[in-house]
């Protein structure tokens, strides 16, 4: 992963957190909706790929609960706790 890239995940990262803080409980989003087009869209497909890994192995440190599997694509809800 090239610098870009790392710079990229660390905005979306930091944009995840900030943005699930404000965001209603029981709602439904993908990762892509929290952090907004700006913030994803110059991150590759293959560090998409794994900022989405990475997420769902650590959902208690954004805040996040899983909700469901639309095609391929993870959904999650904001955690109550």
């Amino acid at each position: 992963m090239n610098f870009t890239q790392i710079a990229g995940w660390d905005e979306a990262s930091r944009v995840l957190k900030q943005n699930i803080a404000v965001t209603p409980l029981g709602q439904e989003f993908t990762i892509r909706q929290i952090i907004g087009e700006v913030t994803w869209e110059p991150l590759q497909h293959k560090t998409r790929h794994d900022f989405g890994r990475h997420v769902r192995r650590n959902l208690e440190q954004y805040g996040l609960v899983f909700a469901r599997k639309a095609g391929r694509v993870l959904v999650y809800k904001k955690s109550a706790i």
